[in-house]
């Protein structure tokens, strides 16, 4: 099979390389100059089982994120060809939950309660980074709470088993098994605008995209698979699969930083709400959000404007935003930034089936259930959903294409 892959991705990435190990010719596109440069890289790399929805009681997100969460691991060590849980955090999460949260702190308790036997019962989850058969969420006593948060932002907190990897470093490892398979032709700073048939007795397609030397043409796929997160629903309107529902359009930046000395702060996320997160992978490499500072684009269409690169004035502002807006529910943020020796403002594109803002428990936004596989024939397009979920849904895509 001749298969062409649009973005390149933890998507599309993980689809090219498993395709290409049982068989298949795959042409990878990609609009930045070298693959896994967008919200692949830059974001915290949670793999999600499910504790954060909390703003859905019926736990249909959760239910949704799970099974990639626990597969997450597993599938792309295998992909990569290492062990990837070296890379990830290495103590569980602890949930701060704010004065000013959507969800109260008994709803809060018994969601956790509730995604614990779920979790735990999970028949993979010996596949996840933590001991998530039996696992227990608990709550920090008042002490606990008052040596991480401040007790007059944070009502309470829990320690959950969910662990985050370091996105740069995955990203680093799948340049390099994309750049070592020689079925997979990478085709770079090629922005895709148009897919369509090509042959109709044959059902062939063809890829059009603009390089820096103009337009191209690439013809001849059995099959294209539209793994992008800005620009899908475009393309695939133009095949004939029109945008349904209600979506949103994100652009997010956060802080990425190394210190020169190690620090313990620990990895904490400030539930549910417009808030942030702090990762602490390995005591000098940080993630830190801050939800009002690092929302740049929340768009409703379908292919909204692309910003510009930020200045190193308008980079300090958010870095300002981001540090004194976690520092007023997290303690150690300082010690983080007194350390720091590089401190990066990156960020990227998120699509999400959902609309409101999150900071009001009637946004559709705390819904994550309804992201996946839609096809036009031999057209495939995919909602990745989130960045722990990509690496099923392209084994998935793999296992029904090949086998």
């Amino acid at each position: 099979m001749r298969i062409a892959v649009l973005g390149a991705g933890i998507m599309g990435s993980s689809l090219a390389i498993l395709l290409a190990r049982r068989g298949a010719d795959v042409t990878l596109f990609n609009k930045d100059d070298a693959p896994m440069m967008g919200a692949s890289r830059w974001n915290e790399g949670k793999i999600h089982l499910g504790y954060i929805y909390a703003g859905d009681p019926t736990l249909a997100s959760a239910r949704h994120v799970l099974s990639g969460g626990v597969s997450f691991a597993p599938i792309v060590s295998d992909i990569l060809q290492t062990d990837i849980r070296s890379f990830s955090t290495e103590e569980d999460d602890i949930f701060v939950l704010h004065r000013d949260s959507v969800v109260g702190e008994g709803e809060f308790k018994d969601y956790h309660k509730k995604l614990d036997d779920l979790a735990g019962s999970h028949p993979d989850a010996k596949n996840y980074f933590g001991n998530l058969p039996g696992c227990n969420s608990r709550q920090l006593s008042t002490k606990e709470l008052e040596a991480i948060a401040d007790p007059e932002t944070a009502v309470a907190a829990f320690r959950v088993p969910e662990r985050s990897v370091q996105t740069e470093t995955i990203g680093d490892l799948y340049k390099a098994a994309l750049a070592a398979d020689r079925k997979i032709d990478l085709k770079t700073s090629f922005t895709v605008t148009d897919v369509k048939p090509e042959d109709l007795n044959n059902g062939s397609w063809q890829v059009t995209g603009i390089k820096d030397t103009g337009q191209e043409v690439h013809g001849g796929y059995d099959c294209v698979i539209n793994a992008l997160w800005y620009g899908r629903m475009d393309l695939d309107a133009k095949v004939g699969l029109p945008p349904t529902g209600i979506w949103s359009n994100r652009y997010r930046v956060s802080l990425f930083i190394k210190t020169k000395k190690p620090v313990d702060t620990p990895s904490a996320f400030i539930a549910v709400g417009a808030f942030g997160d702090v990762k602490n992978y390995d005591g000098r490499s940080f993630y830190m959000s801050w939800y009002p500072a690092g929302l740049l684009i929340d768009s409703a269409d379908v292919l909204p404007k692309m910003p510009e690169p930020l200045t190193h004035e308008q980079k300090n502002v958010i870095i300002e935003n981001i540090r004194s807006g976690i520092a007023t529910v997290l303690n150690g943020t300082d010690e983080i930034f007194d350390a720091a020796q590089e401190i990066k403002v990156e960020g990227g594109f998120v699509f999400a089936q959902g609309k409101g803002s999150i900071a009001k428990r009637s946004s559709t936004l705390h819904f994550r259930d309804k992201f996946g596989i839609n096809r036009k024939g031999s057209y495939i397009s995919i909602d990745t959903g989130k960045y722990s979920s990509a690496p099923e849904l392209a084994a998935i895509i793999t296992k029904e294409l090949i086998g």
